[in-house]
């Protein structure tokens, strides 16, 4: 499609390159009202013909095809978005359990995975910490996790980094 458009473009641009030298070139007077009046048919001609000469048929199957490559593009932008909504969500939920857990003065790392629920929606799904605590302090990060994200302890990992 975008070879024939390319086509038509070149064809209109080169009638019209060439009915401005024949315009500019015409003696004054009548002939070059008939220059520009032959020359106007001749552009429309230029403009109107590759469509004139197409069978409906192929019409109808460039613009089908013109949908086609449209409607997956867009298929296409929506699931990178979906992707990159869904990356955003979990470093901003890992970056929330670190800011949680420095507040009562544990420090670690954490990795949230998202999974998509069956309205396309991402939720928390697992989390992963890295870290230096006690018992009691995991304890109150796993709750927090349970609480705050909605993971269940099953789905939770944590490994003591040792000091």
């Amino acid at each position: 499609m975008i070879e024939l458009v390319r086509q038509w473009l070149l064809g209109v641009t080169c009638t019209a390159l060439v009915l401005a030298a024949v315009d500019g070139l015409a003696p004054e007077g009548s002939a070059k009202k008939v220059c520009r009046l032959a020359g106007g048919l001749a552009l429309l001609v230029a403009a109107v013909g590759p469509v004139l000469q197409m069978k409906g048929g192929n019409l109808s199957k460039m613009v089908l095809e013109y949908q086609v490559t449209v409607q997956d593009y867009e298929n296409e932008l929506e699931e990178k978005n979906v992707l990159l909504y869904q990356s955003i969500i979990e470093e901003a939920a890992a970056a929330y359990i670190v800011d949680k857990a420095e507040e009562v003065g544990i420090l670690c790392q954490a990795e949230v995975t998202f999974s998509c629920g069956e309205d396309g929606i991402p939720y928390p799904w697992e989390v992963t910490a890295w870290g230096v605590w006690t018992e009691e302090h995991r304890g109150w990060l796993s709750r927090l996790v349970e609480d705050d994200l909605g993971v269940p302890e099953q789905r939770q990992h944590y490994e003591e980094i040792q000091p």
